[in-house]
């Protein structure tokens, strides 16, 4: 009789194991499914404020993200530089004053 009640419990708790495994499964997905509405729905009713808020951006002449006059600033500085030949002896010349 020892043995069927260790089989019997065996079974009895596999079976729970079973059942609450389920039970946390279907709970997952009612609360992920309750959530993607409430997120769709809070998305849905702020459309509006949304929209008001781009326009207001845009009449401040601030666009979005990304848009500008053109120019690209990556980092890198590139600088072109003209050096102008001066004869010895003139005045915008900075070397040795001679007399």
């Amino acid at each position: 009789m020892i043995l069927l009640q260790r089989i019997a419990g065996a079974f009895v708790g596999l079976a729970l194991f079973v059942a609450a495994f389920v039970f946390a499964s279907v709970v997952l997905a009612v609360v992920a499914t309750v959530g993607l509405v409430l997120w769709g729905w809070l998305w849905w009713r702020t459309r509006d404020l949304r929209r008001a808020a781009a326009a207001r951006r845009d009449a401040m002449g601030n666009g979005p993200a990304g848009a500008g006059d053109g120019t690209v600033v990556e980092g890198e500085v590139i600088r072109e530089e003209t050096r102008i030949e001066r004869r010895p002896g003139t005045p915008e010349d900075n070397g040795p004053a001679r007399r």
